[in-house]
């Protein structure tokens, strides 16, 4: 068996890992077929503000071409670009190529398989099987749970459920945490995630959490103008992580009653980026207005594009006009510099928030 000594920190192996995987396959004669029709796996997938659903797609056997009708799981469409792995776009990719595919309907999920088809029509009419084939096999799985329910809550004297809805920045994600959430049980509290999806959170996620009476966990992605106003409204509760284990271990104290002080992010001020100036003594300035809440110079923030965090740090600077300021609130200009990070743009939003510490009573 080959051994490798690799290191994600420093690097060290990767070339001899590279070169293990080469003699392996030609020790074994792996080939793959060059010709005819593609196929492939999906290996993420997510939404994109300005192109829409992005996958990203290991194409297996065959050449995928631009303008195929692609299938992949319930999801179709025509390739309307790709791009490699540099993001340099191409017009083809042959076997052991990953490619960024735009064109198809939706995000399917890491894992489904793709397959290139004669025509669009045939693509589409097969994703809408599938589709019906899974709409049949949920609802079953929901008659069939009210029935257990109705036994397991008489035998375990009305067991409680914690519903919850996923939103996350891409489909692992998404599905890593649905995962990890049904394997946690408790005697007397069973989760249940009622929805995972990728996407900021909308004002249709927050009306579905209202009527279900669950909580939001959002992994990575924020609310959108729309969620934001509807979480005001309803009062649902909505938990912003950059970390699984950190969801898991709050959801692990909501259904073990831990009474353990717990640390959370607390939001306490949103920017908009509405251009971006040079600095000699700063680097990138961002002029922003603050939208909501204020910013405050000690605050820890996160940079946010198209609801999702790119940057995690803190404040280099935060001036009114010319003069240095402790803090801005909401409807007023400022200059935001970001410290140890220049690729702010126009349009991304800067989130100020705290940690605070909150005692556990029930």
């Amino acid at each position: 068996t080959l051994f490798v000594n690799v290191s994600a920190q420093t690097g060290q192996g990767i070339d001899q890992l590279l070169d293990s995987i080469l003699l392996q396959s030609e020790v074994l004669e792996l080939r793959a077929v060059a010709d005819g029709r593609a196929a492939g796996v999906v290996l993420e997938s997510s939404l994109e503000k300005g192109r829409g659903a992005v996958s990203t797609i290991l194409v297996t056997r065959g050449k995928l071409r631009l303008g195929d009708a692609l299938l992949a799981g319930q999801e179709y469409g025509r390739v309307r670009a790709m791009t490699n792995e540099l993001g340099q776009a191409v017009t083809e990719a042959g076997p052991s190529q990953p490619v960024a595919v735009l064109g198809l309907s939706g995000t399917p999920n890491a894992g489904d398989d793709a397959l290139v088809l004669e025509d669009e029509r045939k693509a589409r009419d097969l994703a809408q099987f599938r589709l019906s084939r899974t709409r049949d096999v949920k609802l079953a799985q929901q008659q069939s749970a009210k029935l257990e329910d109705v036994f397991s809550q008489l035998e375990a004297s009305q067991m409680k459920t914690l519903p919850i809805l996923i939103k996350a920045d891409v489909q692992g994600s998404a599905e890593a945490l649905k995962d990890a959430m049904n394997k946690l049980a408790h005697e007397e509290v069973n989760v249940k995630v009622i929805g995972a999806s990728v996407g900021a959170v909308t004002a249709s996620d927050v009306t579905l959490a209202a009527a279900s009476k669950a909580i939001i966990i959002a992994f990575n992605v924020r609310a959108d103008g729309a969620g934001r106003d509807a979480i005001k409204e309803t009062g649902v509760d909505v938990r912003y992580y950059g970390v699984i284990y950190e969801a898991l271990d709050d959801v692990k104290r909501a259904i073990t009653g831990m009474l353990s002080p717990i640390v959370r992010d607390q939001i306490v001020g949103l920017a908009e980026v509405r251009d971006v100036f040079r600095s000699p003594k700063f680097g990138n300035i961002a002029g922003c207005l603050v939208i909501d809440g204020f910013v405050k110079r000690n605050n820890p923030i996160r940079v946010l594009r198209n609801n999702t965090v790119i940057y995690e740090g803190e404040l280099e600077s935060l001036r009114r006009f010319k003069d240095d300021v402790g803090e801005v609130r909401a409807g007023t200009e400022c200059g935001i510099g970001v410290r140890n990070y220049d690729d702010v743009k126009p349009g991304d939003q800067i989130e100020c928030y705290e940690r605070v510490t909150i005692d556990r009573t029930s």
